[in-house]
């Protein structure tokens, strides 16, 4: 029961990662890791402190890799915070592999079937647009709802468009997963200057 709920954390945490459904990802993360240490039940808050200290580090190693010593570390702190909740070091192996176990079966389907890191993408994208120039702008609202346009890239679900004869590529996030190049698309929404897609 407690490895299936720190699964269920994990799960979260994959979803907000690797999918658009940031809130409810994190929301379930939330929900059962609260669930876990209340189903558990710890005397002081330290083994909570710890565990939630070395996901937020092992996140930070995900959104910059091969930084190496954060995600190291935050595996460490992660067990440490388990074991000082189960005081059993062999449950703690346990439950920790059964999660990751089932995780990376959800990892997998979501990957196989053209999910990535999606909000990574959409963050570096609203940090370029905030960047931008009021021409790149200006470029970005010549685009309107119902435009037919190319994959330049393929969408997973994030990538490039090109649109009618402008060879501008313009970046969009696909409302269906993963979307090959050369597929024609069609815009859903833009609101500011995102512009999301879907297969025409």
């Amino acid at each position: 029961m407690e490895g299936l709920l720190l699964g269920l954390g994990f799960i979260g945490i994959a979803l907000a990662i690797l999918t658009p459904f940031f809130k409810s990802g994190a929301g379930l993360a939330l929900v059962s890791m609260a669930a876990y240490f209340h189903f558990i039940g710890t005397e002081t808050w330290l083994p909570i402190v710890l565990f939630t200290a070395g996901l937020l580090l092992i996140v930070f190693e995900i959104f910059v890799p091969d930084f190496g010593a954060a995600g190291i570390f935050g595996i460490i702190l992660l067990i440490s915070g388990l074991y000082l909740t189960l005081g059993d070091f062999t449950q703690t192996i346990r439950d920790l592999s059964l999660s990751v176990v089932i995780t990376a079966g959800v990892v997998i389907y979501l990957i196989k079937n053209g999910y990535s890191l999606s909000n990574v993408n959409k963050l570096i994208l609203q940090t370029n647009v905030q960047n931008s120039t009021d021409s790149d702008v200006l470029e970005k609202a010549k685009v309107k709802v119902n435009d037919e346009g190319v994959a330049a890239t393929p969408l997973r679900p994030s990538g490039k468009v090109t649109f009618g004869d402008d060879s501008t590529l313009y970046d969009v996030l696909s409302t269906e997963g993963h979307i090959s190049k050369g597929s024609a698309v069609i815009v859903d929404k833009v609101k500011g200057t995102k512009i999301t897609v879907r297969k025409k």
